[in-house]
């Protein structure tokens, strides 16, 4: 299941994930019902290439019968739940921030995360200042 890139194959990690994705069109398009979970669809090309890419195959999949679970960090792709209200639902895990601490419960609440774990990380760890 998992992508890796090969050099002894002159495979990319993003070509191997590329070939992955045809296999699953190619199931879907052979009938098959599938449950199918990608995690950050296209990380390895730019965000404007990801982001059209990674709306395409979702637009093609609501075609299909499968169930797809996709975790993302793209707030574009939250935005297919308004396209699409019946076929599309968006879920998250929203951490706790309080003081300088960061936690998680790990229960999935509706909708798309708010908050911004990254640049609250970075600060704390002074990777960026705190302004």
């Amino acid at each position: 299941m998992r992508t890796v890139d090969s050099l002894r194959d002159h495979q990319s990690y993003f070509y191997a994930e590329l070939t992955r994705l045809k296999s699953i069109v190619d199931e879907l398009q052979s009938g098959k019902p599938l449950l199918i979970l990608l995690d950050e669809i296209l990380k390895g090309t730019n965000s404007t290439d990801k982001q059209t890419g990674s709306m395409a195959l979702v637009q093609q999949l609501l075609n299909h019968s499968c169930l797809a679970l996709i975790a993302t960090h793209d707030l574009a792709l939250g935005k297919l739940e308004e396209d699409y209200p019946n076929r599309v639902t968006n879920y998250c895990f929203e951490p706790t921030m309080e003081g300088d601490k960061l936690s998680f419960d790990y229960k999935l609440q509706p909708g798309i995360a708010q908050k911004m774990n990254a640049t609250f990380l970075m600060k704390k760890m002074g990777i960026i200042p705190d302004a």
